[in-house]
């Protein structure tokens, strides 16, 4: 019996090729067919790995899945296994290498076939060929190898029906070892964009909505967490949109998160509508800006209205709990440096909740390639073929995209610091979030800094040096440390203590007190109030100089951090100060002259009480009762 494999190295141990999925369920809708094995790897694994597991498994025939992340593994891979096993037939396929087939072949004697395009009915047909011993000139789709020539056959056509091919999830071919799946709904573009490989793709073409539906109810009774469509644009047509989100809401039961590429300026209103009672979670919009010059727009052959596309998104961020998620490419023909900037600013004030920044990819067989041939672009030569240079922008300026990019992932859409970011922006940078990030990517240039492990910690604590790196005097320079602080606090499991020199010293202090905090409460000190900060309110925060802030920490330690920040006036939450310090009731009065020399001194009783009466403190066993007998 024939053995076939077909095998695909991933970016990550996280992640599954649903091509291998697509192709199983396609070639095993008819009844007896020889059984496809599928092998995934990830690309954090040795070659030595990888290949001994195929060598073990000893293939008949190995169908790879390459796509721009594997090409270059995939070949050494195929290398080593047609040096193994030669009478293994070897098969590629997949966008990587569609394009280009004949002069792979020539250079790397190890491939046997290439699948180009669509694959499912060319797989099939190329399998039952060789399966057979017949001949394959006239299979459609394919670049194969005879003896010493390479002839590459007539495309082969798309697809009409997509419901042809079986769903994989439904089939059982794709396994649930992840916490979220990509999912295709439809194939091909409207648009014609000429960086993307979709606008070469033909016709768009959808799966039934029954289809969906059905596959939408396999999600729903899994284990997922995320189904991520891998439409272009999901709401290109209305009605069906329409009924996909009202499907969602109505049977998500477990609320897991869906994932849409969107083009907002033809987003309709009865759309915004129907998400906007969605609950938190249920959706992650994408929405591909890429630039705001209109000159770059129309050197890439896209095409969208500016202002209806801010007034979506607008809505969107102000009436739905939706997740978005906006779109930046540098390095787009026409688009300068401050292009660039510009459109970064313009992004940032539609308060995305995350902003992914990269420079464009000369993808194969996109039309992009044809302005590398012009001189107008120079790329990478080898997989990823970032842009690195073109007539409009030097390659340092593209390294300080680059750069940008990766902050702007790593500080703002991780969204631990949201308003700590915002205060930076709209007070020191005059409302620059491009002017900011540009001078935070030169600071961490200078400075050695690596452009990943961005921990709650690490943040905090460069921004901060970068803030005082400056030279600045102004009041927001001076408060900022405070709110970055608090935001701190906010993800960590296990709360730190204040500092020192900011933590008063309290009268009275007793071995057992009458009350204790309720567990899991803790309370911090700032130089000035972080919430008042949050909202830019800096003459407010400034005129109850120390603040302490009430905070309630997860304590269960293997859960994500939750914390929450119990919001009271100053005189509540200094009660809870002193009881965490241990202080007795009869020094409250003088510590909170010391502290706050120009604020009346307040009655204690009532807020004590209604502290008791909420639970947030309780009686501590063996406490004297007169520790707190009298409060005024």
């Amino acid at each position: 019996m024939i053995k076939i494999l077909a095998a695909a190295l991933n970016t990550r141990h996280t992640h599954s090729a649903l091509a291998l999925a697509y192709l199983k369920a396609y070639w095993q809708k008819v009844p007896d067919r020889q059984t496809i094995d599928i092998c995934e790897y990830d690309l954090n694994q040795t070659n030595e790995t990888i290949i001994a597991d195929l060598i073990l498994r000893d293939p008949d025939i190995l169908a790879f899945s390459v796509y721009i992340w594997s090409l270059a593994r995939t070949l050494e891979v195929a290398g080593a296994i047609k040096a193994a096993l030669p009478d293994t037939v070897i098969l590629l396929g997949g966008p990587e290498v569609s394009y280009n087939s004949e002069w792979l072949m020539q250079r790397y004697d190890c491939i046997d076939y290439i699948i180009r395009g669509e694959g499912e009915a060319t797989f099939a047909e190329l399998l039952t060929a060789l399966i057979n011993d017949n001949q394959t000139d006239n299979i459609a789709g394919i670049t194969r190898r005879k003896g010493t020539s390479i002839s590459c056959n007539p495309d082969r056509e798309l697809i009409s029906d997509l419901d042809m091919i079986p769903s994989p999830f439904q089939a059982g071919f794709y396994k649930e070892k992840h916490s979220f799946t990509y999912y295709e709904a439809s194939r091909g573009c409207p648009s014609k964009c000429s960086y993307c490989l979709s606008s070469v793709l033909g016709r768009l073409r959808y799966f039934s909505v029954e289809r969906v539906e059905a596959d939408l109810d396999w999600f729903f009774n899994s284990d997922y967490q995320q189904v991520r469509f891998a439409d272009r644009t999901f709401n290109h047509d209305r009605a069906r949109a329409r009924r996909i989100i009202n499907y969602v809401k109505a049977n998500n039961h477990r609320n897991i998160n869906i994932h849409f590429e969107i083009q907002a300026d033809f987003l309709s209103e009865d759309i915004i509508d129907l998400l906007s009672d969605a609950p938190e979670g249920m959706f992650h919009l994408e929405i591909g800006v890429q630039t705001t010059n209109p000159s770059a727009l129309q050197a890439v052959n896209r095409r969208f209205d500016l202002a209806t596309l801010k007034d979506r998104v607008q809505q969107l961020r102000n009436r739905t709990k939706c997740h978005l998620h906006l779109d930046l490419l540098g390095a787009l023909p026409h688009d300068t440096l401050a292009d660039f900037m510009q459109s970064l600013d313009d992004v940032w004030q539609l308060l995305p909740h995350s902003i992914q920044i990269s420079l464009v990819k000369v993808l194969r067989g996109t039309p992009l390639e044809n302005s590398v041939a012009n001189c107008e672009l120079a790329a990478m030569p080898a997989p990823p073929y970032t842009i690195l240079r073109t007539n409009w922008l030097t390659s340092k300026e593209a390294i300080h995209i680059q750069d940008i990019g990766k902050l702007v992932e790593g500080i703002y859409s991780s969204q631990r610091y949201p308003r700590s970011l915002y205060f930076i922006v709209d007070l020191l940078f005059s409302a620059s979030a491009a002017r900011f990030f540009a001078e935070l990517a030169h600071y961490w240039r200078r400075q050695g800094l690596q452009f990943y492990n961005f921990s709650p910690e690490n943040i905090e604590k460069h921004l901060k040096t970068f803030i005082g790196s400056l030279g600045l005097h102004s009041p927001a320079s001076r408060m900022l440390p405070s709110l970055l602080e608090h935001e701190l606090r906010l993800s960590q499991k296990v709360p730190v203590s204040s500092n020192p020199s900011i933590t008063p010293s309290f009268d009275n202090i007793v071995r057992k007190t009458l009350y204790r905090l309720q567990p899991g409460c803790r309370v911090l000190w700032y130089e000035f109030d972080p919430l008042l900060l949050a909202q830019q309110k800096l003459e407010l925060a400034a005129s109850s100089s120390p603040r302490p802030v009430v905070y309630r920490f997860e304590k269960d330690l293997s859960a994500t951090p939750d914390v929450e920040v119990l919001e009271m006036d100053l005189t509540t939450a200094f009660i809870m100060a002193a009881i965490q310090a241990r202080a007795e009731s009869g020094g409250w009065e003088s510590t909170w002259r010391r502290l706050w020399p120009n604020l009346p001194v307040p009655e204690f009783s009532p807020a004590l009480e209604k502290l008791v009466e909420s639970g947030l403190l309780y009686e501590a066993a063996g406490a004297q009762k007169s520790t707190c007998q009298s409060v005024d």
